[in-house]
């Protein structure tokens, strides 16, 4: 049987419910499907280069996206025939049909990101923002595309002059990269935008029903978007009670929500 190997990495003190229970989702998917799970705390970051982790001035989702990379290419080197990374706040709703049936040897997952318009107000229209991003990424053995992704983040770095965002190596890289190359992608693990965490926590709405609908099919886990708790953004204030409320509305009802 091949060697399949789900990475995940989180601090481990501090650790808010709601991160442990998507964790312990991703855990019980790979065990659902045989595969080896691997958890690794902040010792992620002693595999990132001192200078890059300067240049990232301490933005953490910058330094975790070469991390991930560097402990897949460990896992590879160990003797695994495929290494799959899911970020910490991705929460797995429907593990039995959630596969990992991919004919290439890489992969990345689609995004579309539900924004309000300029429009304030009730009734105020949505748009969509197609992305790739990196919350889901796969690499099978002997694939050319993740030393040259290391490469390609390092060499921005290199570059960079000043502040930079937290998505430059992530979604604005691989949506750069897809637009002329065009990466595999998977449609399984949906971007939840603050829009549709408020529709999810209340049980529905117009910005869950877009994403629905543009997804090219029924979703089987959903990335959550730590990154955003303890902000307001879109008109949505973004703290710990809503985020517990969208992960056990998903845990019940995620099939039924997102399906």
């Amino acid at each position: 049987m091949p060697h399949t190997v789900v990475i995940q990495s989180y601090r481990t003190s501090r650790v808010p419910d709601w991160i442990s229970a998507c964790m312990a989702s991703v855990r019980y998917w790979a065990s659902y499907h045989g595969w080896e799970y691997r958890f690794v705390g902040d010792e992620i970051f002693d595999r990132v280069p001192v200078w890059y982790q300067e240049r990232a001035a301490g933005r953490l989702p910058v330094i975790t996206d070469l991390g991930r990379l560097i402990l897949i290419r460990e896992a590879l080197a160990e003797g695994a025939d495929t290494a799959v990374w899911l970020d910490a706040d991705v929460l797995v709703f429907d593990a039995a049909e959630f596969h990992l049936e991919i004919a290439d040897d890489h992969a990345f997952a689609r995004e579309h990101w539900v924004q309000p318009t300029d429009r304030e107000g009730p009734g105020r229209d949505f748009k969509v923002y197609k992305n790739v991003h990196n919350a889901f990424c796969l690499f099978s053995h002997g694939n050319a595309v993740l030393e040259f992704y290391i490469h390609a983040c390092e060499r921005i770095m290199r570059r960079v002059d000043g502040g930079v965002p937290n998505q430059i190596v992530g979604t604005k890289l691989l949506t750069a990269l897809h637009n002329i190359i065009g990466f595999p992608l998977i449609d399984d693990v949906g971007m939840i935008s603050p829009l549709v965490l408020s529709d999810i926590a209340a049980g529905g709405g117009a910005a869950l029903d877009l994403l629905i609908a543009k997804s090219l099919e029924p979703l089987k886990a959903a990335n959550l978007c730590s990154s955003l708790v303890g902000a307001a953004t879109d008109g949505v204030d973004i703290d710990e009670a809503l985020m517990e409320r969208v992960v056990e509305r998903l845990r019940t009802d995620g099939l039924e929500l997102l399906g």
